[in-house]
């Protein structure tokens, strides 16, 4: 990947910010209301939502930056943020946030959950207004984080900003000042479970979820009163005695109890039927499966929910007794469109074990599967009519799938491919509606795993505790990876371009109207491809890795692309490109324009 241009100093950058908060009030902005919030595309000046717009598009209509000007794209201005800071095991923060925009005001997160304020209005800069710091503990958070210490941003609601902190706390803060209104003990910190994600807002509803598949916990979802600051609902992930699922844990040990079903990133949302769709995390632990027998409901799979109550109305698993540590958290796009001549109400998800899906959304039925990876040894495919894999045994509590692939007690180490890192994890898709192209940003490549006998939980009698490690295994071999760009057909799950990549992607995809699809890459790069060919049209070394998604917005009808960077990446991925391990380490706010 060649880049084009070379960012000014991040020791320049640092100096052209500050961490004052400004003494001015921003203009007073309209209060954000469900309307605005299902009405989204039509503020294309804005950036609203979490993923854009409730379906999960990740799509600007704006047009002015396209494959003619985008070559006179330039930065225009950067922002120096915190939450780079070291914390437990980790030597420094991540950013993966999403920024939002409304009326020339940006809201945005860092690593540690602080949000900031910044002034963007007259297009040559930025000015922080305001930051909210939530005084998370670091060094406990930066113990139990699974995989680093993140936040991927806030939701807007009304006159307020609502924001979660790593430590599982929930905020509704003034708009206008940053100051706190209320906050709200979400998820327990003794039980390692912590917060990633960006709230969800349906109403006057705030839903989240807790993370921490790899601590033994019972992942749930939450909807907590915007009005009142109180617990509306909670929905576990992992159906406990009596409840529809529970019987799919077979060990006779109450195992689900530690069952994992962690939820790390922002649900998307049907207004049409009232129902959001929560991509849920892995059974737990990761990779002994003989300690958890059955199909293990409801990890690696997508729920249908009701924003009103938490209730699910259904649910499909993609990969039965998962052995292999593949969370289908990402995104659930929502895309109405033909399949086979006949008009469909689709919820597509690039999943990490490597295949696409595309399910009828009023009823979890499967309707497409197509593997987009390009190297895939853990089944042979998918049935054409139900969608589980090939090699899946329903007569087993203890699926193997293909032989030498999953890891197993008395096995000796697997080869995975994906490696357990996914096809695609965390990082956005973008889905384009006028040329009706899903874009997957992929991790590619393979690994090896082995089991290691998990001993029981505190509360089985056994010599874990709660807040350690709860895997049941690792990575014996870790293989150079790589990554890859696909343009596919959401109806199909057919490949209609595809570019390689010479790192995993982990920042996730933009496109717009103007024929562009953006993403960032490890070594700092920012680049623009044509949505067609994907062949890459523009670049940009911001000298940081991009470990966020890019969005667009518009000042007095100019355009801008906008991304967080600032992180060496996920260093498991990474462990095997050791020209990157030298990164500069910042927490960046880069902002473009023509």
């Amino acid at each position: 990947m060649k880049s084009t241009h070379l960012a000014c100093a991040l020791a320049c950058a640092f100096l052209s910010s500050t961490f004052l908060t400004s003494t001015l009030s921003p203009a007073k902005a309209a209060d954000m209301t469900q309307e605005r919030a299902q009405n989204a595309a039509k503020e294309p000046q804005n950036w609203l939502l979490h993923h854009g717009n409730y379906e999960g598009h990740r799509f600007s209509q704006l047009k002015d930056v396209n494959t003619d000007s985008v070559k006179n794209l330039k930065m225009v201005f950067s922002v120096a943020l915190g939450g780079y800071e070291s914390g437990g095991r980790y030597k420094f923060g991540n950013l993966e946030g999403t920024p939002l925009v409304e009326d020339g005001i940006m809201y945005v997160t860092d690593g540690w959950g602080s949000v900031y304020a910044i002034d963007v209005t007259s297009g040559k800069k930025g000015t922080i207004r305001w930051k909210f710091d939530p005084a998370t503990d670091r060094a406990w958070a930066g113990d139990v984080a699974c995989c680093g210490v993140n936040n991927r941003g806030a939701a807007l609601w009304k006159d307020k900003v609502i924001s979660a902190s790593l430590d599982g706390r929930l905020f509704a803060l003034n708009k206008a000042t940053g100051e706190m209104i209320w906050e709200r003990k979400v998820a327990d910190p003794a039980m390692a479970e912590t917060i990633t994600l960006a709230p969800l807002v349906v109403r006057d509803i705030a839903i989240v979820g807790a993370a921490g598949g790899e601590f033994g916990i019972r992942g749930w979802i939450d909807g907590t009163d915007l009005n009142t600051g109180k617990q509306v609902w909670r929905t576990y992930t992992i159906p406990g005695a009596g409840e529809p699922g529970n019987d799919t844990w077979k060990d006779g040990k109450d195992r689900w109890k530690h069952g994992g079903g962690s939820v790390w990133e922002t649900a998307t949302y049907d207004v049409e039927t009232d129902t959001f769709y929560q991509g849920i995390g892995n059974a737990g632990p990761d990779w002994d499966p003989e300690y958890r027998p059955g199909d293990n409901k409801w990890a690696a799979s997508v729920l249908a929910l009701s924003p009103k109550d938490g209730k699910i109305k259904w649910g499909y698993q993609y990969t039965p007794n998962d052995p292999y540590d593949f969370d289908e958290i990402s995104e659930h796009p929502i895309i109405n469109m033909k399949v086979n001549g006949q008009d469909r109400k689709l919820v597509v998800h690039a999943a990490r074990n490597g295949f696409f899906y595309a399910l009828d959304r009023t009823n979890g039925s499967f309707v497409a599967g197509k593997q987009y990876v390009d190297q895939l040894n853990w089944t042979t495919g998918l049935d054409p009519k139900t969608g589980r894999p090939l090699n899946y045994d329903p007569t087993k509590d203890v699926q193997v799938y293909a032989a030498g692939t999953a890891p197993g007690r008395n096995l000796a180490p697997t080869r995975l491919c994906p490696a357990h890192f996914g096809g695609k994890n965390w990082e956005p898709t973008a889905y384009n509606p006028e040329l009706q192209l899903l874009y997957i940003p992929s991790i590619e490549g393979c690994n090896s795993l082995e089991n290691k006998v998990q001993q029981d939980m505190e509360d089985q009698g056994g010599s874990i505790k709660w807040r350690e490690r709860f895997t049941g295994g690792g990575t014996k071999t870790a293989e150079r990876l790589y990554g890859s760009l696909k343009a596919i057909d959401p109806a199909t799950g057919e490949t209609k371009a595809a570019l390689k990549l010479e790192y995993p992607n982990y920042s996730g995809a933009l496109a717009t109207a103007g024929g562009l699809v953006f993403i960032g890459h490890a070594d700092g790069t920012l680049t623009a491809h044509d949505a067609k060919t994907l062949k890459e049209v523009w670049s940009f070394s911001v000298g940081t890795g991009i470990n966020a998604p890019p969005i667009s917005y518009s000042i007095n009808g100019k355009q801008y692309i906008a991304v967080l960077a600032g992180s060496r990446q996920s260093i498991n991925v990474l462990q095997n490109a050791p020209e990157l391990k030298n990164t500069a380490t910042a927490s960046m706010l880069y902002v473009f324009g023509l």
